[in-house]
């Protein structure tokens, strides 16, 4: 598993924050899936706050 975080500018205390989140990728690895995601975090005015990708190992059947 790996995360990354792209900040424009540092998260405070009341923030109200929306977050979108997308998957731009999956691969096929053994009887699972490397899943990669990518969440785009926003302010109440639509403001870019964060960019957050994530890839995680997905198990299949075992």
């Amino acid at each position: 598993a790996e995360q990354r975080f792209r900040y424009t500018r540092p998260i405070v205390a009341g923030d109200e924050l929306v977050g979108t989140l997308s998957v731009t990728g999956v691969r096929a690895v053994g009887k699972g899936a490397m899943v990669t995601s990518e969440a785009e975090i926003t302010d109440a005015s639509g403001a870019h706050v964060v960019t957050a990708t994530s890839i995680l190992l997905v198990g299949g059947d075992e």
